[in-house]
Protein backbone atom coordinates (compact mmCIF):
# COMPACT_ATOMS: atom_id res chain seq x y z
CA UNK A 1 0.00 0.00 0.00
CA UNK A 2 1.26 3.26 -1.22
CA UNK A 3 1.74 6.23 2.01
CA UNK A 4 -1.48 8.10 0.23
CA UNK A 5 -3.45 4.73 0.35
CA UNK A 6 -2.37 4.04 4.42
CA UNK A 7 -3.01 8.27 5.43
CA UNK A 8 -6.24 7.35 3.78
CA UNK A 9 -7.31 4.15 5.92
CA UNK A 10 -6.02 6.21 9.12
CA UNK A 11 -8.84 9.20 8.21
CA UNK A 12 -11.02 6.72 7.96
CA UNK A 13 -10.85 4.78 11.10
CA UNK A 14 -10.66 7.82 12.95
CA UNK A 15 -13.63 9.06 11.07
CA UNK A 16 -15.80 5.67 11.50
CA UNK A 17 -14.62 5.35 15.69
CA UNK A 18 -16.07 9.04 16.29
CA UNK A 19 -19.16 7.84 15.00
CA UNK A 20 -18.96 4.98 17.32
CA UNK A 21 -17.96 7.49 20.60
CA UNK A 22 -20.99 9.87 19.51
CA UNK A 23 -23.31 6.83 19.54
CA UNK A 24 -21.78 5.67 23.14
CA UNK A 25 -22.29 8.45 24.37
CA UNK A 26 -25.75 9.08 23.04
CA UNK A 27 -26.53 6.21 24.35
CA UNK A 28 -25.47 6.70 28.04
CA UNK A 29 -27.20 9.49 27.70
CA UNK A 30 -30.57 8.27 27.17
CA UNK A 31 -30.37 5.45 29.56
CA UNK A 32 -29.59 7.92 32.45
CA UNK A 33 -31.98 10.00 31.69
CA UNK A 34 -34.67 7.09 31.27
CA UNK A 35 -32.91 5.43 34.78
CA UNK A 36 -34.43 8.43 36.71
CA UNK A 37 -37.52 9.57 34.72
CA UNK A 38 -38.42 6.13 34.78
CA UNK A 39 -37.34 4.56 38.30
CA UNK A 40 -40.17 6.82 40.20
CA UNK A 41 -43.02 5.34 37.69
CA UNK A 42 -41.95 2.14 38.62
CA UNK A 43 -41.83 2.60 42.39
CA UNK A 44 -44.95 4.05 42.11
CA UNK A 45 -46.33 1.24 40.71
CA UNK A 46 -44.82 -1.64 42.19
CA UNK A 47 -43.01 -0.60 45.18
CA UNK A 48 -39.43 1.07 46.63
CA UNK A 49 -36.57 -0.83 48.69
CA UNK A 50 -37.88 -2.80 51.27
CA UNK A 51 -36.14 -2.87 55.12
CA UNK A 52 -37.97 -4.77 57.54
CA UNK A 53 -37.43 -3.73 61.17
CA UNK A 54 -37.65 -6.13 63.79
CA UNK A 55 -40.51 -5.34 66.36
CA UNK A 56 -39.88 -3.07 69.01
CA UNK A 57 -40.80 -4.45 72.67
CA UNK A 58 -40.97 -1.72 75.67
CA UNK A 59 -41.87 -3.10 79.57
CA UNK A 60 -43.69 -0.26 80.36
CA UNK A 61 -44.33 0.13 84.20
CA UNK A 62 -45.83 2.49 87.11
CA UNK A 63 -43.75 3.28 89.59
CA UNK A 64 -44.64 5.96 92.74
CA UNK A 65 -42.53 8.05 94.20
CA UNK A 66 -42.62 11.49 96.49
CA UNK A 67 -41.41 14.37 95.12
CA UNK A 68 -39.62 16.83 96.84
CA UNK A 69 -42.83 18.72 98.74
CA UNK A 70 -43.66 15.22 100.00
CA UNK A 71 -46.67 14.52 97.32
CA UNK A 72 -47.12 11.11 96.75
CA UNK A 73 -46.71 10.83 92.57
CA UNK A 74 -46.46 8.37 89.89
CA UNK A 75 -44.52 8.18 86.95
CA UNK A 76 -44.28 5.45 83.53
CA UNK A 77 -41.19 3.92 83.29
CA UNK A 78 -40.41 2.22 79.93
CA UNK A 79 -37.72 -0.51 79.50
CA UNK A 80 -36.64 -1.79 76.09
CA UNK A 81 -37.03 -5.63 76.42
CA UNK A 82 -35.43 -8.32 74.10
CA UNK A 83 -37.21 -11.11 72.00
CA UNK A 84 -36.56 -14.34 73.76
CA UNK A 85 -37.01 -16.19 70.54
CA UNK A 86 -36.82 -15.41 66.15
CA UNK A 87 -38.13 -17.67 63.75
CA UNK A 88 -38.83 -15.71 60.03
CA UNK A 89 -38.95 -17.68 57.32
CA UNK A 90 -39.09 -15.21 53.69
CA UNK A 91 -39.81 -16.16 50.24
CA UNK A 92 -38.66 -14.13 47.69
CA UNK A 93 -39.45 -14.04 44.25
CA UNK A 94 -38.18 -12.26 40.80
CA UNK A 95 -40.31 -10.55 38.53
CA UNK A 96 -38.16 -7.74 37.01
CA UNK A 97 -40.02 -5.30 34.87
CA UNK A 98 -38.95 -3.93 31.53
CA UNK A 99 -38.97 -0.09 30.31
CA UNK A 100 -37.59 1.07 27.44
CA UNK A 101 -33.58 0.29 27.86
CA UNK A 102 -33.45 -0.90 31.45
CA UNK A 103 -35.01 -3.52 33.57
CA UNK A 104 -35.64 -2.65 37.05
CA UNK A 105 -35.16 -5.20 39.41
CA UNK A 106 -38.97 -5.88 40.97
CA UNK A 107 -39.51 -9.03 43.26
CA UNK A 108 -41.77 -10.54 45.09
CA UNK A 109 -41.97 -11.11 49.07
CA UNK A 110 -44.00 -13.18 51.50
CA UNK A 111 -42.60 -12.68 54.55
CA UNK A 112 -43.80 -14.59 57.81
CA UNK A 113 -42.64 -14.06 61.40
CA UNK A 114 -42.62 -15.50 64.88
CA UNK A 115 -41.35 -14.16 68.22
CA UNK A 116 -41.70 -14.91 71.63
CA UNK A 117 -41.25 -12.73 74.56
CA UNK A 118 -40.99 -12.95 78.29
CA UNK A 119 -40.10 -10.82 81.41
CA UNK A 120 -38.96 -10.70 84.82
CA UNK A 121 -40.58 -7.62 86.34
CA UNK A 122 -42.32 -8.08 89.58
CA UNK A 123 -44.99 -5.57 89.46
CA UNK A 124 -48.22 -5.89 87.05
CA UNK A 125 -46.64 -3.88 84.12
CA UNK A 126 -47.67 -3.37 80.38
CA UNK A 127 -46.00 -4.51 77.34
CA UNK A 128 -45.67 -2.56 73.96
CA UNK A 129 -44.73 -4.07 70.79
CA UNK A 130 -44.50 -1.69 67.73
CA UNK A 131 -44.43 -2.83 64.04
CA UNK A 132 -42.63 -0.75 61.68
CA UNK A 133 -43.71 -1.34 57.93
CA UNK A 134 -40.52 -1.83 55.65
CA UNK A 135 -41.47 0.76 52.84
CA UNK A 136 -44.62 3.50 52.77
CA UNK A 137 -44.66 2.86 49.11
CA UNK A 138 -46.35 -0.43 49.02
CA UNK A 139 -49.30 -2.81 49.07
CA UNK A 140 -49.31 -5.39 52.28
CA UNK A 141 -51.68 -8.24 51.56
CA UNK A 142 -52.85 -10.74 54.08
CA UNK A 143 -51.31 -8.63 56.53
CA UNK A 144 -51.48 -9.82 60.19
CA UNK A 145 -50.04 -8.87 63.39
CA UNK A 146 -51.58 -10.41 66.37
CA UNK A 147 -50.08 -10.87 70.08
CA UNK A 148 -51.21 -14.38 71.32
CA UNK A 149 -53.71 -14.75 68.88
CA UNK A 150 -55.01 -10.92 69.45
CA UNK A 151 -55.10 -9.08 66.03
CA UNK A 152 -53.64 -5.43 65.88
CA UNK A 153 -55.69 -3.36 63.58
CA UNK A 154 -55.24 -0.14 61.90
CA UNK A 155 -58.06 1.42 63.47
CA UNK A 156 -57.16 1.34 66.67
CA UNK A 157 -54.16 3.75 66.33
CA UNK A 158 -54.80 7.32 67.26
CA UNK A 159 -53.76 9.80 64.17
CA UNK A 160 -51.12 11.47 65.32
CA UNK A 161 -49.09 14.48 63.07
CA UNK A 162 -46.00 12.58 61.08
CA UNK A 163 -42.93 13.01 62.72
CA UNK A 164 -40.75 15.34 61.68
CA UNK A 165 -43.84 17.56 61.45
CA UNK A 166 -43.22 21.04 63.75
CA UNK A 167 -46.95 22.34 63.14
CA UNK A 168 -49.21 20.71 66.02
CA UNK A 169 -52.24 22.71 64.70
CA UNK A 170 -53.06 20.83 61.94
CA UNK A 171 -55.40 18.00 62.14
CA UNK A 172 -53.68 14.29 60.96
CA UNK A 173 -54.98 12.93 58.24
CA UNK A 174 -56.77 9.17 59.07
CA UNK A 175 -53.76 6.23 58.71
CA UNK A 176 -50.82 5.06 60.81
CA UNK A 177 -48.48 7.31 62.36
CA UNK A 178 -44.94 7.10 61.03
CA UNK A 179 -45.13 3.73 59.16
CA UNK A 180 -45.90 1.81 62.65
CA UNK A 181 -48.76 -0.06 63.68
CA UNK A 182 -48.27 -0.39 67.98
CA UNK A 183 -50.08 -3.09 69.87
CA UNK A 184 -50.70 -2.95 73.99
CA UNK A 185 -51.08 -6.21 76.32
CA UNK A 186 -50.45 -7.45 79.36
CA UNK A 187 -48.37 -10.29 80.51
CA UNK A 188 -47.59 -11.79 83.95
CA UNK A 189 -43.99 -12.25 85.17
CA UNK A 190 -43.04 -16.03 84.58
CA UNK A 191 -45.51 -16.03 81.50
CA UNK A 192 -44.44 -15.87 77.33
CA UNK A 193 -46.69 -13.79 74.81
CA UNK A 194 -46.03 -15.26 70.90
CA UNK A 195 -45.84 -12.26 68.54
CA UNK A 196 -47.00 -13.07 64.96
CA UNK A 197 -46.28 -10.81 61.33
CA UNK A 198 -47.22 -12.14 58.36
CA UNK A 199 -47.61 -10.30 55.02
CA UNK A 200 -47.47 -10.43 50.89
CA UNK A 201 -45.62 -7.39 49.49
CA UNK A 202 -43.91 -6.14 46.25
CA UNK A 203 -40.41 -4.38 45.94
CA UNK A 204 -37.37 -2.82 44.22
CA UNK A 205 -34.14 -4.26 43.89
CA UNK A 206 -33.53 -5.53 47.97
CA UNK A 207 -35.13 -6.55 50.55
CA UNK A 208 -33.33 -6.41 54.12
CA UNK A 209 -34.02 -7.42 57.72
CA UNK A 210 -32.97 -4.76 60.65
CA UNK A 211 -32.48 -5.89 64.17
CA UNK A 212 -33.29 -2.55 65.66
CA UNK A 213 -31.76 0.67 65.34
CA UNK A 214 -28.28 1.29 65.93
CA UNK A 215 -26.63 -1.43 67.71
CA UNK A 216 -28.97 -4.08 69.09
CA UNK A 217 -28.46 -7.33 70.63
CA UNK A 218 -31.08 -10.72 69.70
CA UNK A 219 -31.20 -13.84 70.73
CA UNK A 220 -31.81 -17.27 68.80
CA UNK A 221 -32.27 -15.80 65.70
CA UNK A 222 -33.44 -17.94 62.48
CA UNK A 223 -33.78 -15.95 59.14
CA UNK A 224 -35.22 -18.33 56.10
CA UNK A 225 -34.63 -16.96 52.94
CA UNK A 226 -35.95 -18.96 49.62
CA UNK A 227 -35.80 -17.49 46.12
CA UNK A 228 -36.46 -18.81 42.75
CA UNK A 229 -33.10 -17.20 41.40
CA UNK A 230 -29.34 -18.56 41.47
CA UNK A 231 -27.77 -15.06 41.09
CA UNK A 232 -28.06 -14.21 44.54
CA UNK A 233 -25.87 -10.86 46.47
CA UNK A 234 -26.44 -9.03 49.62
CA UNK A 235 -26.89 -5.49 50.35
CA UNK A 236 -24.08 -3.13 51.42
CA UNK A 237 -23.08 -3.65 55.02
CA UNK A 238 -24.75 -7.07 55.61
CA UNK A 239 -24.15 -10.66 57.51
CA UNK A 240 -23.41 -13.34 54.84
CA UNK A 241 -25.23 -16.50 55.36
CA UNK A 242 -24.86 -19.11 58.18
CA UNK A 243 -25.98 -22.03 56.00
CA UNK A 244 -26.51 -21.36 51.77
CA UNK A 245 -28.24 -24.38 49.60
CA UNK A 246 -29.71 -25.20 46.55
CA UNK A 247 -33.27 -25.45 46.90
CA UNK A 248 -35.29 -25.86 43.35
CA UNK A 249 -34.72 -22.79 40.77
CA UNK A 250 -32.95 -21.02 43.48
CA UNK A 251 -31.22 -20.92 47.18
CA UNK A 252 -32.26 -21.33 50.73
CA UNK A 253 -30.11 -18.99 52.68
CA UNK A 254 -30.44 -19.29 56.44
CA UNK A 255 -29.29 -17.04 58.93
CA UNK A 256 -28.55 -18.47 62.49
CA UNK A 257 -27.29 -17.35 65.40
CA UNK A 258 -27.85 -18.16 69.28
CA UNK A 259 -26.71 -14.21 70.98
CA UNK A 260 -25.74 -11.54 68.54
CA UNK A 261 -24.72 -8.04 69.14
CA UNK A 262 -24.62 -6.41 65.86
CA UNK A 263 -25.25 -3.20 63.90
CA UNK A 264 -25.19 -4.89 60.60
CA UNK A 265 -28.20 -6.49 58.74
CA UNK A 266 -29.20 -9.36 57.05
CA UNK A 267 -30.84 -9.20 53.66
CA UNK A 268 -30.70 -10.25 49.47
CA UNK A 269 -30.61 -8.55 46.29
CA UNK A 270 -32.61 -9.15 43.58
CA UNK A 271 -30.90 -10.47 40.07
CA UNK A 272 -29.57 -7.36 37.98
CA UNK A 273 -30.99 -8.31 34.45
CA UNK A 274 -28.47 -7.23 32.01
CA UNK A 275 -29.69 -3.35 30.72
CA UNK A 276 -29.96 -3.14 26.79
CA UNK A 277 -28.61 0.84 27.08
CA UNK A 278 -25.64 -0.16 28.85
CA UNK A 279 -24.92 -3.14 26.82
CA UNK A 280 -24.91 -0.75 23.52
CA UNK A 281 -23.24 1.87 24.92
CA UNK A 282 -20.21 -0.38 25.72
CA UNK A 283 -20.28 -2.34 22.56
CA UNK A 284 -20.08 1.20 20.75
CA UNK A 285 -17.18 2.20 22.87
CA UNK A 286 -14.92 -1.24 22.20
CA UNK A 287 -16.16 -1.82 18.43
CA UNK A 288 -12.59 0.43 17.11
CA UNK A 289 -10.95 -2.34 18.89
CA UNK A 290 -12.64 -5.04 16.65
CA UNK A 291 -12.59 -2.94 13.73
CA UNK A 292 -8.77 -2.37 14.01
CA UNK A 293 -8.11 -6.18 14.08
CA UNK A 294 -10.69 -6.74 11.02
CA UNK A 295 -8.79 -4.12 9.07
CA UNK A 296 -5.10 -5.48 9.93
CA UNK A 297 -6.60 -9.14 8.62
CA UNK A 298 -8.08 -7.49 5.67
CA UNK A 299 -4.30 -5.64 4.82
CA UNK A 300 -2.41 -8.28 5.28
CA UNK A 301 -3.78 -11.42 3.94
CA UNK A 302 -4.77 -9.03 0.77
CA UNK A 303 -1.37 -8.45 0.24
CA UNK A 304 -0.77 -11.91 0.24
CA UNK A 305 -3.69 -12.74 -1.80
CA UNK A 306 -2.76 -9.27 -4.19
CA UNK A 307 -6.16 -7.61 -3.15
CA UNK A 308 -5.39 -3.89 -2.68
CA UNK A 309 -8.64 -2.30 -1.23
CA UNK A 310 -9.04 1.25 -1.58
CA UNK A 311 -9.68 3.72 1.64
CA UNK A 312 -13.13 4.49 0.24
CA UNK A 313 -13.54 0.39 0.44
CA UNK A 314 -12.48 0.37 3.91
CA UNK A 315 -15.08 3.74 4.59
CA UNK A 316 -18.10 1.08 3.13
CA UNK A 317 -16.97 -1.63 5.14
CA UNK A 318 -16.74 0.03 8.37
CA UNK A 319 -20.34 1.93 7.21
CA UNK A 320 -21.65 -2.12 7.73
CA UNK A 321 -19.83 -2.70 11.09
CA UNK A 322 -21.30 1.08 12.42
CA UNK A 323 -25.18 -0.18 11.18
CA UNK A 324 -24.98 -3.22 13.76
CA UNK A 325 -24.45 -0.95 16.47
CA UNK A 326 -26.44 1.83 15.18
CA UNK A 327 -29.31 -0.63 14.41
CA UNK A 328 -28.90 -1.78 17.87
CA UNK A 329 -29.16 1.05 19.99
CA UNK A 330 -32.92 1.77 18.48
CA UNK A 331 -34.48 -1.82 18.34
CA UNK A 332 -33.61 -2.65 21.44
CA UNK A 333 -36.28 -0.82 22.93
CA UNK A 334 -38.54 -2.85 21.22
CA UNK A 335 -37.43 -6.70 21.13
CA UNK A 336 -35.59 -8.86 23.86
CA UNK A 337 -32.32 -8.38 23.88
CA UNK A 338 -30.61 -11.41 22.22
CA UNK A 339 -33.16 -11.45 19.17
CA UNK A 340 -31.84 -7.72 18.37
CA UNK A 341 -28.35 -8.90 18.86
CA UNK A 342 -29.30 -11.58 16.23
CA UNK A 343 -30.98 -9.34 13.38
CA UNK A 344 -28.13 -6.77 13.44
CA UNK A 345 -25.48 -9.17 13.53
CA UNK A 346 -27.35 -10.44 9.84
CA UNK A 347 -28.00 -7.26 8.48
CA UNK A 348 -24.41 -6.08 9.39
CA UNK A 349 -22.39 -9.07 8.10
CA UNK A 350 -24.33 -9.80 5.18
CA UNK A 351 -24.26 -5.47 4.29
CA UNK A 352 -20.27 -6.11 4.56
CA UNK A 353 -20.15 -9.68 2.83
CA UNK A 354 -22.14 -8.50 -0.57
CA UNK A 355 -20.19 -5.54 -0.92
CA UNK A 356 -16.86 -7.45 -0.57
CA UNK A 357 -17.95 -10.04 -2.66
CA UNK A 358 -18.27 -7.51 -5.79
CA UNK A 359 -15.69 -5.49 -4.48
CA UNK A 360 -12.85 -8.24 -4.25
CA UNK A 361 -13.91 -11.21 -5.25
CA UNK A 362 -16.60 -13.86 -3.66
CA UNK A 363 -13.78 -15.95 -2.52
CA UNK A 364 -11.96 -13.42 -0.77
CA UNK A 365 -14.86 -12.23 0.59
CA UNK A 366 -16.25 -15.65 1.80
CA UNK A 367 -13.22 -16.96 3.35
CA UNK A 368 -11.09 -14.13 4.30
CA UNK A 369 -13.77 -11.24 5.41
CA UNK A 370 -16.77 -13.38 6.19
CA UNK A 371 -14.93 -15.09 9.61
CA UNK A 372 -13.15 -12.02 10.00
CA UNK A 373 -16.37 -9.97 10.86
CA UNK A 374 -17.88 -13.04 12.84
CA UNK A 375 -14.63 -13.25 15.16
CA UNK A 376 -13.87 -9.40 15.40
CA UNK A 377 -17.93 -7.82 15.37
CA UNK A 378 -20.08 -10.33 16.91
CA UNK A 379 -18.11 -12.91 19.00
CA UNK A 380 -16.14 -9.52 20.18
CA UNK A 381 -19.44 -7.93 20.95
CA UNK A 382 -21.22 -11.02 22.51
CA UNK A 383 -18.96 -11.05 24.84
CA UNK A 384 -20.46 -8.11 26.72
CA UNK A 385 -23.36 -10.61 27.52
CA UNK A 386 -20.99 -12.21 30.60
CA UNK A 387 -19.97 -9.64 32.87
CA UNK A 388 -16.70 -9.82 34.13
CA UNK A 389 -15.59 -11.90 30.86
CA UNK A 390 -15.44 -8.95 28.60
CA UNK A 391 -11.65 -8.09 28.73
CA UNK A 392 -10.52 -11.51 29.45
CA UNK A 393 -12.24 -12.23 25.41
CA UNK A 394 -10.81 -9.41 24.01
CA UNK A 395 -7.28 -10.31 25.57
CA UNK A 396 -7.63 -13.76 23.95
CA UNK A 397 -9.01 -12.64 20.73
CA UNK A 398 -6.10 -10.38 20.64
CA UNK A 399 -3.27 -12.76 21.00
CA UNK A 400 -4.80 -15.40 19.15
CA UNK A 401 -5.11 -13.34 16.19
CA UNK A 402 -1.50 -12.11 16.62
CA UNK A 403 -0.36 -15.55 16.54
CA UNK A 404 -1.96 -16.61 13.35
CA UNK A 405 -0.80 -13.46 11.66
CA UNK A 406 2.61 -14.06 12.33
CA UNK A 407 3.11 -17.42 11.62
CA UNK A 408 0.69 -16.43 8.29
CA UNK A 409 3.61 -13.66 7.29
CA UNK A 410 7.00 -15.41 8.81
CA UNK A 411 8.40 -15.68 5.72
CA UNK A 412 6.76 -13.27 3.55
CA UNK A 413 9.12 -10.81 1.93
CA UNK A 414 7.96 -7.56 2.55
CA UNK A 415 10.29 -6.04 0.55
CA UNK A 416 8.70 -7.25 -2.47
CA UNK A 417 5.40 -8.29 -1.81
CA UNK A 418 3.41 -6.06 -3.89
CA UNK A 419 -0.72 -6.22 -4.55
CA UNK A 420 -0.92 -8.47 -8.11
CA UNK A 421 -2.20 -5.59 -10.82
CA UNK A 422 -3.93 -5.97 -13.92
CA UNK A 423 -1.74 -5.69 -16.70
CA UNK A 424 -2.22 -2.42 -19.03
CA UNK A 425 -3.67 -2.80 -22.22
CA UNK A 426 -0.91 -2.64 -25.50
CA UNK A 427 -0.97 0.52 -27.10
CA UNK A 428 -2.82 0.20 -30.64
CA UNK A 429 -0.37 -0.46 -33.33
CA UNK A 430 0.78 2.63 -35.56
CA UNK A 431 -1.44 4.10 -38.70
CA UNK A 432 -0.35 1.85 -41.69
Amino acid sequence: MRSGQIAGLVFVYILISLAWAILGSSVTVRTENSFKELREQVAGLWGSPMKQRAPDLQVQETVSYTDGKGNRQTRTESTALVPDSSDVKVSLQSDARRKGLLWYRTYAVEFDATYTVSHSATRKPVLVTTFHFPSSEALYDEFLFSVNGERATVGAQAPLVPSGSSDKSKPSEPGLPAGKLTKTFSLPPGKTATIKVHYKSRGLDSWAYEFGPGVTEVRHFKLAATTDFQRVDFPARSISPSEKRLAGTGWELIWQFKDLITGFQVGVEAPQELNPGTLVSRISFFAPVGLLFFIAVLVIVGLRWGKSLHPMHYLFVGGGFFSFHLLMAYLADHLDLKLTFLICALVSVALVVSYLIRAAGASFALKVAAPAQLVYLILFSYTFFFTGYTGLSLTVGAIVTLAILMQVTAKVDWERLQPVRSAPAPPPPPPG
